[in-house]
């Protein structure tokens, strides 16, 4: 459940950057649409890793999968978050972002259900490290 947190926390942070950025108008949809969409991509990655997995090998896999893409992922998060500071509190998109907002709220609701398969292997110590890998990752973010 922990884990479930921490991601959702991470992710909402990643939306709201995305949302902020892409506020400011002219070229910057286009690089908020193609944040939008790695972003959509790992985590539907993940979910269908997650839908697969039959043991805690394959949990392990997904996490640590989503992870690394995670990692990969920050520095052009933070690159937003740097670049337009102000716009963190930006309550909402602007309505050319909405289909790729659905999306991510689609991907967000699949990560979470698959993120519940993983419930049934957290006393593996393969799965427990690989979510501390993840949570380490996801903290980056910070």
């Amino acid at each position: 459940m922990m884990k479930a947190n921490k991601m959702m926390a991470w992710m909402v942070m990643g939306l709201l950057v995305i949302a902020a950025v892409a506020c400011g108008g002219g070229g910057k949809y286009a690089s908020a649409k193609a944040l939008m969409g790695k972003q959509i991509s790992i985590i539907n990655r993940y979910a269908d890793a997650m839908d697969k997995a039959n043991n805690a090998q394959d949990v392990v896999a997904a996490l640590n999968a989503y992870a690394a893409d995670t990692k990969d992922l920050i520095p052009e998060l933070k690159k937003f978050q740097e670049q337009f500071p102000e716009m963190k509190d930006q309550a909402e998109a602007p309505a050319e972002l909405k289909p790729e907002m659905d999306m991510m709220q689609e991907a967000m609701g699949r990560m979470m259900t698959a993120s519940m398969k993983a419930a049934q292997y957290m006393q593996d110590p393969a799965v427990q490290a690989a979510q501390k890998k993840l949570g380490e990752a996801m903290a980056g973010m910070k």
